[in-house]
Formats: C-alpha cells, structure tokens, sequence
C-alpha cells in the first residue's frame, strides 16, 4: 500500500531506522501526549523474530487460547513499532488476518479499526497501563487483554446482528447451504439425520449448525446423542 504514498518513500519496506513514540491525538490528529516509549531500531530486528516465532509456535501448538496470542503479539507489536510511521494501523491489519486465520470468521463484515477508534482514548489507557510494566518484575497485560477482549465481544455482538439480516445464500457454502435448505424442509433432524440425506460430511454439517446456530437461524433441542434442530421459528 506504501507505494503509493509519495512520504513514505523513505521507510517503504523497511523496519524503523531512528526512534519513534506513541503518542496520542485528538480527533483533528494533533498530538496531545506520549503515550510510551518503543523499542530502540537497533532491537527492533532481533525483537520482531522473536515475536514472530513465538505467536507462530503458540498457534500452530494450541497451548493458549489464540485470543490470548493474538492479544499479546498485538500489545508486543505496538510496544516495539517496528516500522517508521503507521503502526497502529497495520496493528490492526494484523489483528484482522489473525483471527481470521485462527477461525473468527465474522472479521471481514465488521470493521475492527472503527470500534478501535470509537474506543480511542480507552485504547490508549488499556496500553500505557500494560506497557509501563514491561521490563518489570510484575509484566501484566490485563488492563490490555480487557479492552482487546471487550472490543472483540462488541465487534462479534455487531457481527450476529448484522449478518443476521442478510442473504443466508450468501454466507454459507455450497455444502453449508445444503444444510440449511433440508433443515428449512423438515420439521426437525438429527445430525446424522442430515448426513444421510445431504451426503454432506459431518465436520462440515457441525460448522453449517454451529453457523445458523449463531446465526439464530436454526434452535437445537434436546442434548448429546438425542440432539435435533428445526429452522427457527418466526416470533
């Protein structure tokens, strides 16, 4: 994208030659504080591998929830800034191809970067509040994790209701909405029963429930093996 912007000439490509701060602005983008100091240019190399290779293993291991990595590499990545100028932006970038990869599916149809903004000068407490314990003996990212987990409750409570209203095709694969069309034809059914006269495999009927089930396009009855589910009912 910084290719077409003529003032980034200087950095395009690279990680930050000087030193850079965050600093908080005002809705007109004036400066009105520091907000914290980064990491030095000349750790920033050596820091980002590291921030890379861990969030890499934490995914790829499932050893914590990947909220919780995703949150910390976001909180990491501000901390060092690696790059000249519009980190905060790319932060955001990254948030969104993460929890897209880690299966948050609803990221491309609710804006994360607007509910960050909404939230700006909470944003700005939830960081220094983490970041001035980094290099302490008490390192503690809950002031962050908070904010992070709360934007994300908001953004997931925005996405059920918008996506609700649209088009069920246009959500749904084609084997997903084979789901929903036989679920719309029968009064009820059991996975199994769906299986059979779909011929869909059952790893994908669970994702097409557990989607209109969110949705609020289906209601389940019953528990563990007498499991059924019926269309919703219009109220």
């Amino acid at each position: 994208m910084l290719k077409y912007v003529d003032k980034d000439v200087r950095h395009r490509g690279d990680y930050k030659k000087t030193e850079n701060k965050v600093i908080a602005k005002d809705q007109e983008g004036n400066a009105v504080a520091v907000i914290f100091d980064t990491t030095s240019a000349f750790l920033t190399p050596k820091q980002m591998q590291e921030l890379m290779d861990w969030t890499l293993l934490e995914l790829k291991t499932g050893t914590l929830h990947p909220l919780l990595v995703i949150g910390n590499f976001v909180i990491e990545f501000l901390k060092i800034h690696p790059f000249q100028d519009g980190n905060g932006r790319l932060s955001r970038i990254l948030t969104n191809f993460l929890l897209l990869k880690a299966g948050y599916e609803y990221m491309p149809y609710v804006s994360h970067e607007k509910f960050v903004e909404d939230n700006k000068t909470d944003y700005y407490i939830a960081l220094r509040r983490s970041q001035k314990t980094f290099g302490t003996k008490k390192e503690d990212i809950t002031s962050w994790l908070d904010f992070f987990f709360g934007i994300l409750a908001e953004q997931s409570r925005y996405a059920i209701d918008f996506l609700s209203k649209e088009n069920i095709e246009k959500l749904l694969s084609e084997k997903q909405l084979a789901v929903w069309e036989y679920l719309n034809s029968a009064d009820s059914a059991s996975a199994g029963e769906i299986a059979e006269n779909t011929n869909v495999a059952r790893p994908t009927i669970n994702q097409a429930l557990s989607i209109l089930l969110r949705l609020k396009k289906i209601e389940r009855m019953g528990q563990g093996r007498s499991t059924r589910y019926r269309a919703s009912q219009p109220r």
